[in-house]
């Protein structure tokens, strides 16, 4: 009789322990739903957050072991699928009717719908992104002339150079003419006096084709007779465009 009471006793007093606010001892009201830790006013949930970096925010996704499963997470998992689909839905009305361009500021969303009427494919990164704050490739809203930034690359001499807004309407050859010509005004030194020997008949300009898989790299030949206009038609390009200047000797070394 007395085991019996002192058993009685001792499970009654584990059960008051398991129910004590974890913050101050006190009997528990309240469950977190995401570490189910107690508490037992709302000063302790706070204090328990600010110690352990709970959000209180329930785990949907959380692993919840066959046996302890029950009515109530069942309704759960069945609302949490309710809400994929439903944002699934959303995301993909959004898509059909205004696409991604909708998301872009106003001055972007011009410059890439200007481009897609030259039959340019023109994608703009995340803010984030080095490349898109290195752009500088513009839509002059008064004439809708696209100003390019190019970036130009000399494989052989291991040198990279840009400039920041370009005409769309120069043509390739002319853009190219302060690197090559010897009495350009610019001045780079001996650093391109290679290029320079070679002349802009001795070299090929190249532009990657962004529309391969992403495992794959392959570049296709820009026309120096013709406008930046005319050579980016049918391109893809990511911000602003790349382009390598290569001697035609070394040619098959980028084309297939």
């Amino acid at each position: 009789m007395a085991t019996a009471e002192a058993e009685g006793s001792q499970s009654q007093e584990k059960s008051l322990y398991h129910n004590l606010c974890s913050t101050c001892n006190e009997p528990s009201k309240y469950r977190c739903p995401k570490c189910l830790t107690l508490s037992c006013s709302l000063n302790c949930v706070k204090a328990h957050k600010e110690k352990s970096g709970c959000d209180g925010i329930r785990d949907k996704t959380a692993f919840v072991p066959l046996e302890e499963f029950k009515d109530r997470h069942l309704h759960s998992d069945y609302h949490f699928l309710e809400d994929v689909i439903r944002s699934l839905d959303n995301a993909q009305r959004l898509k059909r009717n205004f696409g991604f361009m909708h998301f872009l500021p106003p001055n972007l969303f011009r410059l890439q719908s200007v481009a897609k009427r030259r039959k340019t494919e023109l994608r703009i990164l995340p803010v984030a992104f080095a490349r898109r704050k290195a752009s500088t490739t513009y839509l002059r809203y008064s004439d809708g002339k696209i100003f390019w930034k190019l970036e130009w690359v000399f494989p052989l001499c291991d040198l990279t150079y840009s400039d920041a807004r370009v005409d769309e309407e120069q043509l390739l050859g002319e853009c190219l003419d302060k690197y090559l010509l010897i009495d350009s005004e610019e001045d780079f030194g001996e650093k391109l006096d290679y290029y320079r020997a070679l002349g802009h008949k001795g070299v090929s300009v190249l532009i990657k084709d962004e529309r391969t898989p992403a495992n794959v790299t392959r570049f296709l030949e820009l026309n120096q007779n013709k406008s930046l206009r005319q050579n980016f038609k049918g391109k893809k390009i990511i911000e602003f465009p790349t382009l390598l200047v290569v001697p035609v000797i070394h040619l098959s070394c980028y084309l297939d």
